[in-house]
C-alpha cells in the first residue's frame, strides 16, 4: 500500500477572485503520526509530544479509532490545519510549527475558519482512496501576511499533536481582506 498526502493552497482576494493556486506533495509526516498509528494497530502504549513540547503517554487501550480528531471549530487554532511563518525545514521530531500564526484580527494574525473533513472517496477502478481536510483563514489584520509553513494537528485527551508539517516551496503573501484556503488530501493506493 502507498500512502501520500497533497497540499492544495488557494488565495481569494476581497473581490472573490482567485489570485493564487498551487498543489504540492506533502513530504513531512512526523513521529506523532507513526506513533499514533502504531498504538492503534498494536494496542501498545506510546509517548507522543504535544504542541507545547510536553510528553503524553498514550496507552494502547486509549487509542480508540486511531485517536485523531482534526475537526476544529471556527476560531479554534489549537488543532486542525494550522499556518505559520517559520522557514526551517521540517524534521521527523517536529511537534509544532516553528512560527505559529495565531487566530485573530491584530497585526500578524489570521482568523481561523472551521475545519471540514470530507467523507472518504474510494475508487475501485484504480484501487485508490482519499480523504480531504480543509480550512479557510481570513486576513483582517490590516496588512499582508506571508505564510511559509502549514501543519495538521489533532487533539486527543485535551492535548494537541502535530502529525504533518510542511514548509512551502514558495512562501505565500496573503493580502489584507483576502482568504487563504488550505486542503490536505491524504491518499492510499494498492
Amino acid at each position: 500500500m502507498n500512502v501520500k498526502a497533497y497540499l492544495k493552497i488557494k488565495v481569494i482576494n476581497e473581490k472573490g477572485k482567485c489570485i493564487y493556486y498551487r498543489r504540492y506533495r506533502s513530504r513531512s509526516f512526523v513521529a506523532n503520526f507513526i506513533n499514533s498509528l502504531f498504538t492503534s494497530l498494536s494496542n501498545q502504549g506510546v509517548t507522543l509530544v504535544n504542541t507545547g513540547g510536553g510528553t503524553f503517554n498514550q496507552a494502547g487501550n486509549q487509542s480508540g479509532n486511531f485517536g485523531i480528531n482534526v475537526a476544529a471549530g471556527s476560531g479554534d487554532a489549537g488543532h486542525g490545519i494550522q499556518i505559520g511563518t517559520g522557514t526551517t525545514a521540517p524534521a521527523i521530531t517536529d511537534f509544532s510549527l516553528k512560527q505559529f500564526i495565531s487566530n485573530g484580527t491584530s497585526a500578524g494574525q489570521m482568523q481561523y475558519g472551521a475545519v471540514s473533513v470530507m467523507s472518504p472517496v474510494i475508487n475501485t477502478t484504480n484501487n485508490t482512496g482519499y480523504i480531504t481536510v480543509t480550512r479557510a483563514f481570513t486576513n483582517n489584520s490590516g496588512g499582508s501576511i506571508t505564510v511559509s509553513e502549514v501543519g495538521l494537528t489533532f487533539t486527543f485527551s485535551l492535548n494537541s499533536f502535530l502529525i504533518i508539517h510542511d514548509l512551502l516551496p514558495t512562501p505565500i503573501t496573503v493580502p489584507n481582506g483576502s482568504t487563504l484556503s488550505i486542503a490536505y488530501e491524504i491518499q492510499v493506493a494498492t
